[in-house]
């Protein structure tokens, strides 16, 4: 290849980490680095959505693993514990992209602090004005 030409199977290469290995039901698995894994699935995975974060296993443990991860319980509880400790393996958190596994923490301000005041499920205006009428009634 000439010298002006990204060599991204090169840098996809190099950027490939350790797999998280964990037990599970008496058997060793393994879910690839999520460098390896499609960041569109990790990131609609990281949003909570059940099935995606079922496709993003299915992606880190390839297609004979997976089958065979299939064939044992999987509950709720287990299974979000392992995709959280995924994403941290991976040095992400709940809710930071995946597609950028090795990005910098938050670079956010603090938070506006709290109005003092309280919204009106009836709209505005519309509970002082109720108010007035009830008081001259």
């Amino acid at each position: 290849m000439s010298e002006d030409v990204f060599d991204l199977d090169a840098v996809a290469a190099e950027e490939t980490k350790a797999p998280l290995r964990f037990t599970w039901h008496g058997q060793e698995w393994t879910l690839a680095h999520m460098t390896g894994v499609d960041w569109r699935v990790i990131e609609l995975a990281n949003t909570g959505d059940l099935e995606a974060i079922r496709r993003a296993f299915r992606y880190g443990m390839g297609e004979e693993q997976a089958d065979r991860f299939d064939e044992v319980p999987q509950p709720i509880a287990a299974m979000t514990a392992l995709f959280r400790r995924w994403l941290k393996h991976n040095g992400l958190t709940e809710g930071e992209s995946g597609a950028s596994p090795d990005s910098s923490g938050s670079t956010a301000g603090p938070s506006k602090p709290a109005s003092a005041r309280t919204t009106r499920a009836s709209g505005s205006g519309s509970s002082s004005r109720a108010r007035s009428r009830r008081a001259g009634s």
